[in-house]
């Protein structure tokens, strides 16, 4: 934030990803800024349950290059969903950074706020020069630390949910489950193996069961749908 700020007076940043793009299911990644991470939550959820928003990030991810960037300035319509949640935190308009990868991609967005006043054309400029190298940066991150909100998802994230019914979640066996948790934490087949004191190979059948339950092929796919339903 200090680094972008001596560019342009910008509120807040974001990042949506988009771990599997053949089965896009977007989630709210990194933030920071003048906002709550409460409120960041609360919006991203509130944004993220309309199918046209989701729909709307999904297009601008899918609008950039592999390995290419699609930078856009953006403010809403009157009509547009997300104009209500812009006049309520004060948020003018933003800047979107998109890009690909192979299989997933992720969409950055830097937030003005109203106080500040529209972006002018010279700080738009300034901004399209560095947002490059900062959207690269929080990429570097997530594939380094993972995402902000998956820290979250560190305890027995899956068994709550499980417990709860929540969804396919609730399908799931307590094992099932607790394989699932261990997913998220990044214990290998090893590990998870000797924490429950099972073979390597029904850990393995473990979680090839709820994978197939779950409908998914990852453990960012696990996480993806933890979020949507708890964050």
């Amino acid at each position: 934030m200090r680094y972008i700020r001596q560019t342009a007076d910008i509120a807040n940043v974001g990042a949506f990803y988009v771990p599997d793009m053949s089965r896009p299911a977007p989630v709210l990644s990194i933030w920071a800024g003048d906002m709550s991470g409460y409120w960041f939550n609360r919006n991203a959820k509130a944004i993220l349950s309309n199918k046209a928003l989701q729909d709307d990030i999904i297009r601008r991810i899918r609008a950039a290059e592999i390995d290419g960037l699609a930078i856009e300035r953006w403010r809403p319509s009157p009509d547009d969903p997300r104009a209500p949640i812009y006049v309520r935190d004060g948020v003018i308009e933003r800047i979107t950074v998109s890009s690909r990868f192979e299989g997933g991609g992720f969409l950055s967005f830097y937030l003005r706020g109203k106080n500040a006043g529209w972006l002018n054309e010279d700080e738009v400029a300034r901004l399209s020069g560095i947002l490059p190298l900062v959207h690269e940066l929080i990429g570097l991150r997530h594939r380094i630390i993972g995402s902000e909100a998956f820290h979250y998802s560190l305890e027995s994230r899956v068994s709550a949910l499980k417990e709860r019914g929540v969804g396919h979640f609730g399908s799931l066996s307590p094992r099932e489950a607790e394989v699932c948790d261990m997913v998220l934490k990044g214990i290998s087949v090893a590990g998870t193996a000797l924490a429950l004191g099972i073979s390597d190979n029904s850990v393995r059948t473990l979680r090839r069961r709820a994978y197939a339950k779950l409908g998914v092929t990852s453990a960012m796919q696990i996480a993806a749908l933890v979020l949507n339903d708890m964050v």
